[in-house]
């Protein structure tokens, strides 16, 4: 669509749009170079303006970062044993230890303040003697460092000692605790310049003092001259000056002010050599173009004719193609690269023709293929339904297994060997249940038979013993007689079966009021809330009320008082008790079987496991929480058949 906006004229000759084509990408370069130019302009601009400023943000930090070196170093000087002591060898020593130790320290001097003379001092009397710091060039510079130094570390203007003498700067501080006693450290501007000032290739540093005296340079000549450059243009914070008349030259000038002392460092580049590579981009992007507008040139008078003739040729060849004819004679009768796209023309015409007989066998294969894909599917669709229908069955037999049918057994899948050892692993793992059960069922009846006739015997010849004979060892040996037979009921209990199959309706005041009875509940009271109906096995839900009422009065005392009730909302029952509670970190403990606080007084610890088992083999759930006055409550939710008898009233044993 985009080509009907061109004349005809043009979109039917190749050799009009290859002009024009040209013109347009000339057009395009040029156009892109000036764009360039201007871009590269502003960018270099801000870029120099920016490496500037940053470059002498820099230097600012690292004199900053000398200049506290310096402070804190005078600091500990003055604050060194030597000095404390005020012995003035040891000073002298110490000083000397410094100034060879710190390259910018070149002399040290323990002075009096007040007669202003010097005790004692190190280093190089070139530099700046000590008859020059305190006498002579030095003398009003010294006088102002004694003045000031309670306490703090004083930086003097720059001067001379003498006047052969390098242009030096001195750092004071007080002694602590010694009156009129300082010490100064002299340091040398054009050492500091040459060790401090980075370099810089295309201009130079100067850093000035708030007077416009020039501190260090690059240029050691010009330390302690006045700056040619006006320190009011300064701005309060890092900035820039462009086109700065500096000795005659336009110079670019950057700027940072040092936060340790009152200097700024200056980076002073030449205009010429700061934007050296506009101008530079500009020279390319010129020749450029004259490059390539004769570049055009010469491609229109030669490349071009011939590539037309070529074009029109290759054309006519690709609409035969197009239009089937696989047997058009393409020959190559060029070198070049359009001789190339001839021989490829031709490679892909034959190419094309075994491509359709490949085709077409490939069609074959794949219908083949996908027939082969088909019968797979189906049958991996008939193995999926297989495994289904085995795995539906062996969860009916293991689901029966569960209900207590521990007869039932998988007959082992023999298509899917997996599953067939899934079968023969459950098989054998219920014969090992099924047998473990007959032991249990064989333990239970001699509990229940066995032992017990045997118990009911001697509990039998005790009673008598004790009616006919006065002994104090019979009450005792009745006493453990009962707890045996109380021990055979927990134990009874504990072997059941874990599902309860046959129930029937029961009343919780019933229930609760008949295993009352068979407790020892001593002066404790039962009182019953509210009542429910619900389907249970009669005598194994008597054994959840005994066991609880007997753990009651064990822990809460002969009195203590007992509350069951309806749990409607939850569909089940609670019990709970005024005694001393169990604390909620021992509530799983106090359930498993052997866990007991009462085993000096007969404790088994298999009370409450019993109630675990009672609840769970009718499918119960069973929960300790905290009752209304503090005691113990167990709440049994999960209930079958939970019918509350709103109209009851409350009762009280």
């Amino acid at each position: 669509m985009k080509s009907r906006f061109l004349p005809r004229f043009v979109r039917q000759r190749y050799a009009v749009k290859f002009v024009l084509v040209l013109g347009v990408v000339a057009f395009a370069i040029a156009l892109v170079g000036g764009y360039s130019y201007v871009h590269a302009n502003d960018v270099i601009g801000d870029e120099t303006r920016t490496e500037m400023v940053a470059d002498a943000e820099i230097q600012a930090q690292n004199l900053d970062e000398w200049l506290t070196r310096m402070e804190v170093q005078m600091r500990s000087l003055s604050e060194s044993a030597a000095f404390q002591s005020g012995d003035e060898r040891d000073i002298s020593l110490y000083l000397w230890s410094v100034v060879e130790r710190d390259s910018d320290i070149d002399a040290a001097y323990y002075i009096d303040t007040r007669n202003e003379t010097v005790i004692t001092g190190t280093g190089s009397a070139s530099i700046a003697s000590a008859e020059s710091v305190t006498k002579f060039y030095g003398r009003q510079e010294f006088t102002a460092l004694a003045q000031r130094t309670q306490g703090d570390v004083v930086i003097s203007d720059p001067f001379r000692p003498s006047p052969d003498a390098a242009p030096v700067i001195l750092f004071a501080t007080a002694i602590p605790s010694e009156p009129n006693r300082a010490v100064i450290a002299v340091a040398n501007l054009e050492s500091l310049s040459k060790a401090h000032l980075h370099d810089n290739a295309d201009g130079r540093f100067v850093v000035v003092d708030p007077e416009g005296t020039v501190v260090l340079a690059e240029d050691e000549s010009r330390i302690l001259s006045s700056d040619s450059l006006d320190g009011a243009q300064y701005g309060d914070t890092s900035g820039y000056l462009s086109g700065v008349s500096l000795q005659e030259t336009s110079t670019e000038v950057g700027y940072a002010h040092l936060d340790a002392h009152a200097w700024v460092v200056t980076s002073r580049v030449p205009t010429d050599s700061a934007y050296a590579l506009r101008t530079d981009i500009l020279t390319q992007i010129l020749a450029t173009l004259l490059v390539v507008g004769i570049g055009a040139g010469v491609i229109a008078a030669t490349i071009g004719r011939d590539t037309v003739d070529a074009v029109q040729t290759l054309a006519a060849k690709a609409t035969a193609l197009r239009d089937g004819n696989l047997d058009v004679p393409i020959e190559r009768d060029r070198e070049d690269e359009f001789g190339d796209l001839y021989e490829a023309f031709d490679v892909m015409r034959t190419s094309l023709r075994d491509q359709i007989v490949e085709a077409e066998r490939a069609r074959r294969e794949a219908e083949d293929a996908r027939e082969e894909a088909w019968a797979e599917k189906e049958a991996s669709e008939r193995r999926r339904r297989h495994l289904e229908r085995t795995a539906e069955t062996y969860a009916q037999v293991m689901q029966a297994c569960a209900d207590g049918d521990l007869t039932e057994r998988i007959d082992p899948d023999d298509e899917s060997e997996a599953m067939a050892v899934v079968g023969r692993s459950f098989n054998e793992m219920m014969d090992e249940v099924e047998a473990r059960n007959e032991q249990l069922k064989t333990v239970s009846h001699v509990l229940s038979h066995d032992l017990r006739n045997p118990l009911n015997v001697a509990i039998g010849r005790g009673e008598l013993l004790e009616e006919d004979a006065a002994n104090d060892h019979v009450g005792p040996l009745l006493e453990s007689l009962d707890r045996i037979d109380a021990i055979i009921d927990d134990a009874l209990v504990l072997a059941l079966q874990s599902r309860v199959e046959d129930t029937l309706p029961v009343t919780l005041h019933d229930v609760a009021q008949r295993a009352w009875s068979h407790v020892d509940t001593k002066d404790a009271t039962l009182t019953v809330d509210e009542s429910l109906r619900f389907a249970a096995d009669p005598n194994l839900a008597g054994h959840v009320f005994e066991n609880l009422f007997r753990n009651a009065v064990d822990h809460g005392g002969h009195d203590v008082s007992v509350r069951i009730g309806a749990l409607s909302e939850t569909h089940g029952f609670y019990v709970e008790d005024d005694g001393p509670g169990i604390d909620p970190a021992d509530r799983d403990e106090v359930l498993e079987p052997g866990y007991t606080t009462n085993r000096a007084n007969g404790g088994t610890g298999f009370g409450l496991p019993i109630v675990v088992q009672v609840a769970d083999a009718h499918g119960w759930t069973i929960s300790i929480e905290t009752a209304t006055d503090g005691g113990a409550r167990f709440e049994f939710t999960d209930v079958a058949d939970v019918e509350a008898n709103v109209g009851s009233a409350a009762t009280t044993v």
